[in-house]
């Protein structure tokens, strides 16, 4: 009986790291953008491996830089929204993507540094 409950348990953990790591952000430099299909493709590093990444864009997603504000007064960084045709190659980006069947999509792109 104990041993049926510590593997339901050790199930439960490996399912929950499974689904968190569906929303982990992913970073990394952009290969190529494709606005007709709405996807970027990252070059990605993690445990020691590169690999690539093809990220869809769903309808109606944001593509954001950060950029001083430049306004009297108001100190820090805002948030500039750009189109995806606007992202270039060698750009780091990082994006929180969800698994979609066998896709990786996100709502939201963030320019990390320009190249």
């Amino acid at each position: 009986m104990m041993r049926i409950v510590v593997a339901a348990v050790m199930a439960m953990l490996i399912l929950a790291d499974v689904a968190a790591a569906d929303e982990a952000p992913i970073s990394g430099s952009v290969k190529a953008v494709d606005t007709a299909n709405q996807t970027v493709t990252l070059e990605v590093t993690g445990r020691g491996k590169t690999r690539q990444v093809v990220v869809h864009l769903k309808p109606g997603a944001r593509v954001v830089k950060f950029v001083r504000a430049s306004e009297p007064g108001k100190a820090g960084f805002v948030e500039q929204q750009l189109p995806l045709a606007d992202v270039k190659a060698g750009w780091v980006v990082s994006v929180e993507t969800k698994h979609e069947g066998d896709k990786e999509v996100a709502e939201l792109v963030k320019v990390v540094l320009e190249r």
